[in-house]
């Protein structure tokens, strides 16, 4: 082995690992708790079911059957129950798709994981929303320092987007 592999090999070795790694090891605990032994449905359930329905459905539990272990040694279990919340009339669409959708996430996990699709309708978790910045008029001290600071700018179309630049610039609410 020549010293440049060997240094390769060292190099990565004592290499940090990538975050995504670490946080998904401290995650899993909470995944399995819940079912989830792979986080690949929780993931990837937009993917899944389509954006339209996961707006409207979450994957809450994946509950294996009781078996006597013989899964042919490969570590798999299938035949699971998929519990999904569902907020309002899609509960028809979702069993309407139910095949097509347990096929998409046997798909994910690589055999037939998933066997049947348990819905509960109920009001699903608040999504974080995006926050705005309030932009308060300007004093007229403000604008008067904003329209002095524009005058010698002659593009009319640059002066009025640098001029609404400014007015949020300066009104924005920095409180939070």
């Amino acid at each position: 082995m020549n010293g440049i592999t060997g240094n390769r090999v060292a190099s990565r070795r004592f290499s940090l690992p990538p975050i995504g790694a670490r946080v998904l090891a401290v995650a899993r605990s909470a995944f399995v708790k819940r079912g989830f032994q792979e986080a690949h449905v929780l993931a990837h359930w937009p993917e899944i079911v389509g954006q339209g329905l996961a707006e409207f459905s979450a994957p809450e539990k994946l509950v294996f059957p009781r078996s006597s272990g013989d899964d042919g040694g490969k570590g798999r279990r299938s035949g699971a129950t998929l519990t999904i919340r569902v907020d309002g009339p899609v509960a028809v669409e979702i069993r309407h798709l139910e095949p097509q959708i347990i096929e998409r996430i046997n798909s994910y996990y690589g055999y037939g994981a998933v066997a049947r699709l348990k819905l509960i309708q109920g009001p699903l978790p608040q999504k974080p929303r995006p926050r705005f910045r309030r932009i308060r008029p300007l004093r007229p001290e403000e604008r008067a320092v904003l329209v002095q600071g524009l005058e010698k700018i002659e593009e009319p179309a640059l002066k009025e987007a640098l001029e609404r630049l400014g007015e949020r610039v300066i009104g924005a609410d920095r409180r939070r």
